[in-house]
């Protein structure tokens, strides 16, 4: 598990990034500087709302699912079987499209509201330009697997998760894409980023 700053130490570097642009060299891991960055390019706000355009309406969640057939019908079973991983610890199993849209999840009943309150839910986008820095739409950005904790998250209203996320490739190289798991960032374990790369894996072995 990597070691995050703690949270004072990531307010003085997002500060530094609103006033001058940019991130101080080495005061963060750099992964996360990129995403700040992006993030902030996109016009997102760390106390802003979101961006438009972050959930998809009925219809095109419909169509969504039938473009993603083959990837849910292969990734059902293993988020199952990953759930029963982490069951009882306040997290969820989350499949998004190569977009980063949300087809496919599964929760403790306990923490499904406060996943409510950000939007863990089908059809809700989840790429850096619409949420900012998260695991799901920074594994898409940079294209490997990643984690994202607490303050790490460039939007103050993500702070209360923990996330880790693996991108899902096809035989070709295409990703596909991405299985997530996000829980209640007091409840980080250390093995979560392992489980969920080890999940995604099986997928693409699957397909």
């Amino acid at each position: 598990m990597r070691t995050s700053l703690p949270v004072p130490a990531l307010r003085q570097a997002r500060d530094h990034l609103l006033e001058h642009g940019d991130c101080l060299p080495g005061a963060i891991d750099e992964r996360i500087a990129r995403s700040w960055r992006r993030s902030l390019d996109a016009g997102l706000a760390p106390a802003g709302g979101l961006a438009d355009a972050a959930h998809a309406c009925a219809g095109d969640v419909s169509h969504l699912l039938a473009r993603n057939h083959d990837l849910l019908a292969h990734s059902r079973p293993v988020m199952e079987h990953l759930f029963e991983q982490v069951r009882h610890t306040q997290s969820m199993v989350i499949l998004a499209d190569r977009l980063g849209t949300l087809m496919h999840t599964l929760g403790d009943a306990d923490f499904l509201c406060k996943a409510d309150r950000v939007a863990l839910s089908c059809g809700a986008s989840w790429h850096e330009q619409h949420r900012g820095t998260n695991a799901i739409g920074t594994a898409l950005a940079e294209a490997r697997g990643v984690e994202i904790h607490g303050a790490e998250h460039f939007l103050e209203r993500n702070g209360f998760l923990t996330c880790a996320a693996a991108p899902i490739m096809s035989a070709s190289g295409e990703l596909m894409g991405i299985l997530d798991i996000s829980g209640d960032q007091r409840g980080r374990h250390p093995h979560t980023r392992g489980l969920v790369n080890m999940a995604a894996r099986m997928i693409e072995n699957r397909l």
